[in-house]
């Protein structure tokens, strides 16, 4: 495992299981990662488009099949990651598998490496720009016969008439999962699911994206869960379906031992508020269909957020500040809309709360993270002294970041990113209603104290 400190449009972490021929990685932005096979050596090139590596070059020799990992700058905005194979071994691309957890997470599956009879010439493997068909192209189309549920319900089948090549990501433009299919076009007699109350999924749209791709749009229903995309055959793409387990059910182990209240919280009255009616965005991140991170025993950062987030503006609203939530409960948003809710309710400040994560074999890392763009300095560090008071979390710093919701936003903005889901200490912290009222608690304090002294009180 490698990790650098996270910060906006940057490569976080990364891991290889040899054992599993996985690699798996974590960016601190949305990315849609772009693969090739290419030969003399064999090698899968993955490059990350608007990520940037931020560390000298990589390079980690491997023993087995796969030789090595390298990783670059290739060019100003794109991160490169060269996946060589041992002399002589060779894979079928079209059983290399992308799955998106979220837009920041990837897993990348490789099939095992077998022994080749000839050089493989290069072969994309991953979203490309498509192109116009030639004729003789035209007859190598497959045709999209059926989307349907199997009979348990518990996975979606994508029945094609000819061999396919699939991408799956979340489109957070949609608040949909995306599965584009190539090449391929809709039959004029596709058959889509029987969706009823009750089933798996509440919405399905299949779309003719250009000449050769089709996409397939899913909505889950609440409490379902999408897990992994597979191609048990040249013609056949399935999407697993599960039920989610809720954030209690899913933490029901006992928290380690710590010092969960702080006595001073109980006994000190929140800062009283600056005089008039101040409008505070609170927005919780993720929600809906993204849960965002996913950590130790299945915690999902949208529950975490979104319970911090109604308890912020709780004590806020009893502070005389009218707080606003970008989102009260489980739907998911876009980005541009969080933003256009504090811009059009004229608010005093904006803040955005996440939770972090890295691979779940880096239990080790933990702690606090405070971003601010612009002019959200003073009430980053404000807010980020409280937390760190009140709570006990430990502390990885206040950073300047780019992130989309500070960039777009003309007031005080901040993303509070609480503590890591896949931490050993802050995912027991986080699964911890008293601690989540705690951890509210403080980032209210910060934001009344940084308007007490932004209204000179």
């Amino acid at each position: 495992m490698v990790a650098a400190p996270a910060k906006a449009a940057r490569l976080e972490s990364w891991r290889f299981n040899a054992s599993q021929n996985q690699l798996e990685i974590t960016t601190d932005e949305g990315v849609q990662p772009k693969a090739q096979l290419v030969s003399d050596p064999t090698r899968l090139v993955i490059d990350l488009p608007g990520i940037v590596l931020g560390r000298p070059v990589i390079n980690e020799s491997m023993s087995g099949t796969v030789r090595s990992v390298r990783i670059g700058q290739f060019d100003r905005n794109t991160t490169r990651i060269v996946m060589e194979l041992a002399p002589g071994y060779t894979l079928e691309p079209s059983q290399i598998k992308f799955r998106g957890i979220t837009d920041r997470r990837w897993l990348i599956k490789l099939p095992t490496p077998q022994l080749a009879s000839t050089s493989t010439p290069p072969i994309v493997v991953a979203p490309k720009v498509p192109t116009a068909p030639s004729r003789s192209a035209e007859s190598e189309i497959a045709a999209i016969e059926s989307v349907e549920l199997n009979g348990s319900s518990n996975q979606l089948m994508i029945q094609a008439s000819k061999p396919i090549r699939y991408t799956s990501r979340w489109d957070r433009s949609l608040a949909l999962y995306r599965i584009e299919i190539s090449p391929a076009q809709l039959s004029n007699s596709v058959k889509g699911p029987q969706l009823g109350s009750g089933g798996p999924i509440s919405r399905v749209k299949l779309r003719q994206e250009n000449s050769q791709t089709v996409a397939v749009l899913i909505q889950p229903a609440t409490g379902v869960e999408l897990g992994q995309v597979n191609q048990p055959s040249q013609r056949l793409v399935t999407l697993e379906l599960q039920r989610a387990r809720s954030l209690q059910s899913a933490t029901t182990a006992a928290p380690r031992a710590m010092n969960v209240f702080n006595p001073a919280v109980a006994t000190t009255q929140l800062p009283r508020s600056p005089n008039g009616r101040m409008v505070v965005i609170i927005d919780p991140g993720h929600g809906g269909p993204d849960p965002g991170a996913i950590g130790i025993n299945g915690l999902q950062e949208k529950g975490i957020v979104l319970d911090i987030g109604n308890q912020v503006a709780v004590s806020l609203q009893r502070q005389g500040i009218q707080a606003l939530l970008t989102r009260a409960d489980d739907r998911d948003l876009d980005l541009d809309p969080r933003v256009q809710m504090a811009e059009q309710s004229n608010a005093a400040v904006f803040v955005s709360i996440h939770a972090n994560s890295i691979s779940l074999s880096r239990p080790d890392v933990n702690g606090l993270e405070t971003y601010y763009y612009d002019s959200g300095r003073g009430l980053a560090q404000t807010i980020h002294q409280n937390v760190l008071q009140l709570t006990g979390v430990g502390d990885r710093g206040v950073r300047k970041a780019r992130f989309y919701v500070l960039r777009k936003t003309s007031m005080p903005s901040v993303l509070v990113e609480v503590g890591f889901v896949t931490g050993r200490d802050d995912a027991s912290r986080l699964s911890n209603p008293a601690y989540r009222t705690q951890m509210a608690d403080a980032i209210a304090r910060g934001i009344l104290q940084y308007l007490q002294q932004a209204a000179g009180l």
